[in-house]
């Protein structure tokens, strides 16, 4: 489904649309509700993913100060249990769309971690599990236009702990002839999702608008940053 997404790459150039919405006729998300056997692909190539990912971050990023985490748009579970693998004191949730965590739920119940990990299902643009004291997006924000991503960062911001944090994995845009993966990741969400990549001072504007600010951001080994952000009292 993809590879014909992007023969609608001039078109929508042209036209602002989405090139995969004006070539299948209906938006990615649409699509993959439709077709369980492509969304069963993308959430295992996700998964496979997050496991050459996560102990990069891991690595960079301290999550030992958190208590409460919820992983929002969190998939089947890969990141979040690699998470709760290294942190025996932490707890957590995965929230996805029902039909996805429906798949999730074996393979975290597989996993040591399942008694400390709750799943639920919801739509993140409506809320999400309230007062856990940090909200993960790991791929989510990249996937949507500035005024859906900032919606999406007021749901978490409505929901966490005034000291809580939000933490962001992403690509972060850089000048010209540098971090290629971002790039071309940034024309993939143009053809795919109609989302973009961003940089610093583009995610502490959407950021700002949301009621966050940012506090850091900590490279890893990998492409992908981790921005850490909090409340705006």
């Amino acid at each position: 489904m993809y590879h014909r997404a992007w023969s609608g790459l001039l078109g929508g150039v042209q036209t602002g649309e989405t090139a995969f919405d004006r070539v299948h006729g209906m938006s990615v998300w649409d699509f993959r509700a439709r077709h369980p056997e492509e969304t069963a692909a993308f959430d295992s190539a996700m998964a496979a993913i997050a496991d050459q990912i996560a102990d990069a971050v891991l690595a960079a990023y301290d999550f030992a100060p958190h208590r409460t985490i919820v992983d929002v748009g969190g998939g089947q579970g890969a990141f979040i249990t690699k998470i709760l693998e290294a942190h025996p004191h932490l707890h957590g949730t995965l929230f996805d769309q029902p039909h996805v965590t429906r798949r999730a739920s074996s393979r975290l119940h597989q996993s040591a971690v399942a008694d400390r990990c709750e799943v639920i299902g919801g739509d993140f643009f409506r809320s999400v599990p309230a007062n856990a004291d940090a909200y993960m997006l790991k791929w989510i924000l990249h996937d949507w236009p500035d005024d859906e991503a900032i919606a999406i960062l007021k749901t978490c911001r409505s929901a966490i702990q005034s000291d809580g944090r939000l933490i962001v994995m992403e690509y972060l845009i850089d000048e010209p002839n540098v971090g290629l993966e971002g790039k071309l990741m940034d024309l993939n969400m143009m053809v795919i999702t109609g989302g973009v990549e961003r940089t610093r001072e583009e995610y502490a504007a959407i950021f700002g608008a949301a009621g966050v600010r940012i506090r850091r951001v900590v490279p890893t080994a990998t492409p992908i940053a981790v921005i850490e952000a909090s409340p705006v009292a």
